[in-house]
């Protein structure tokens, strides 16, 4: 039976309890605290044993440290690179996630780069590739992921890449399933990278069959491997963060705790527990309602965290659709995309698009690293008539993928864009 507002228990502490409020009183009619007792007179815990307020001795909690920040976005800290875009001078994207090959060893399930168009020895050119990176220096790019649509292992230039990269200022990391990873250039990755993180969504041998699509026994290598570079790491005390990147589908839902416990086992510094990302015509066919069927093992999976250790789960993407009705029909809180400026992509053969779900569309075609400068294409015409084309005509609730790569930035640019009334009133 549920108690009328006046039989609800009152939190005000008897102690501190007056009636007296110079003849005026609050809804109920309850005693209000008398504050000039604050801090004088000692309350009692309650018999649950729960702190009381006011008490001003101490925390009795603190937020799990954010020190990746994997769930979010950082646009706040390149505030110069908005100012320029916001007086309209044609800016390079402060970071590129780039694909360098269009193929790949392995065939896991839910692979994103499949529905992009994947085409065996087809990779950006390794000459095309280190030119690249020197333009990216020379425009200004201030990170680059070697992250999609294929393997980038199987690229002969990636670890020139990386090293030219670290001379010409850009910061680099990538995305690998670790099979075919050198590690005769351990060192050099491990110093001049920011991160490496390993795509693998499966903790057992058996699981990694089904749901890489590789043989079984590749499996134990991979994690003597992963070992072997975090103690190469740790012996030369280098910068780089190595992870793991466990993306979420119901055929390795068992093996989330499980990865929880072989991150730490391995040593790495995360694990990232991700939603799946499927395309705008769902062919990879995501029920992101059975993510609700997971909350206690993702929870339960993050305690394994330690000072040293991060086990991750991207709440607000694996969560999107219980938010509003608004997301769950795949609205979003924005009308515009904003973010292609700030975060560019560029398909593994070498074709310079504003975002990977245009990867293959002419229309969204803005250059080939092959046949032009990349300096040069950022400040071409045609580079920012594809940026306007999808200002004026993408419609971001239809024709975009729920929880898209620039989401997070585009609910910052939206309201920068869209300011209130008085904003001097903080």
């Amino acid at each position: 039976m549920v108690k009328k507002v006046d039989e609800l228990d009152s939190e005000v502490p008897a102690e501190l309890a007056t009636k007296s409020h110079g003849g005026h009183s609050i809804r109920t009619g309850r005693g209000v605290v008398d504050r000039s007792k604050i801090g004088v007179i000692p309350i009692a815990l309650e018999v649950s044993g729960q702190k009381q307020p006011n008490q001003y001795n101490g925390h009795t909690y603190k937020n799990p440290p954010q020190k990746y920040r994997l769930d979010g976005h950082k646009m706040i800290y390149h505030m110069d690179r908005i100012v320029a875009w916001k007086n309209g001078e044609r800016i390079a994207p402060i970071h590129i996630d780039m694909g360098i090959t269009k193929f790949c060893n392995v065939g896991c399930t839910y692979c994103l780069g499949v529905t992009q168009g994947m085409t065996k020895g087809t990779m950006i050119e390794p000459e095309a590739l280190l030119r690249f990176v020197k333009d990216a220096g020379r425009a200004g790019v201030r990170s680059i992921g070697f992250i999609g649509d294929g393997e980038p292992t199987l690229n002969p230039g990636l670890y020139d890449a990386v090293n030219i990269a670290a001379d010409v200022g850009v910061d680099t990391g990538m995305a690998t399933n670790g099979l075919l990873l050198d590690m005769d250039h351990a060192h050099d990755m491990l110093k001049n990278m920011s991160y490496i993180r390993f795509n693998l969504s499966s903790a057992e041998a058996e699981n990694f069959r089904k749901v890489h699509q590789s043989h079984p026994k590749n499996f134990a290598p991979l994690i003597e491997k992963m070992k072997a570079l975090v103690r190469i790491k740790k012996e030369n005390n280098y910068p780089c963060t190595i992870g793991i990147q466990m993306v979420l589908i119901p055929e390795n839902f068992s093996q989330i705790v499980k990865m929880a416990e072989l991150g730490a086992e391995i040593g790495v510094d995360y694990v990232q527990l991700k939603q799946c990302s499927d395309t705008e015509y769902k062919e990879i066919a995501v029920d992101y309602e059975k993510y609700i069927d997971i909350e206690e093992e993702l929870k339960f999976a993050e305690s394994f965290s330690t000072d040293d250790y991060h086990v991750i789960a991207k709440w607000n993407k694996i969560k999107i659709t219980q938010e509003t009705d608004v997301y769950k029909n795949g609205f979003r809180k924005y009308d515009i995309c904003y973010g292609t400026p700030f975060l560019g992509q560029i398909s593994g053969n070498g074709k310079v698009y504003p975002c990977g779900p245009f990867f293959g569309k002419d229309r969204f075609l803005m250059g080939d690293i092959h046949e032009m400068s990349y300096y040069d294409i950022v400040q071409s015409d045609r580079y920012w008539q594809v940026q306007q084309d999808i200002i004026d005509n993408i419609d971001v609730h239809h024709d975009c993928t729920i929880g898209c790569r620039q989401d997070y930035l585009n609910k910052f640019l939206w309201d920068l864009e869209n300011p209130p009334e008085h904003v001097n009133f903080v």
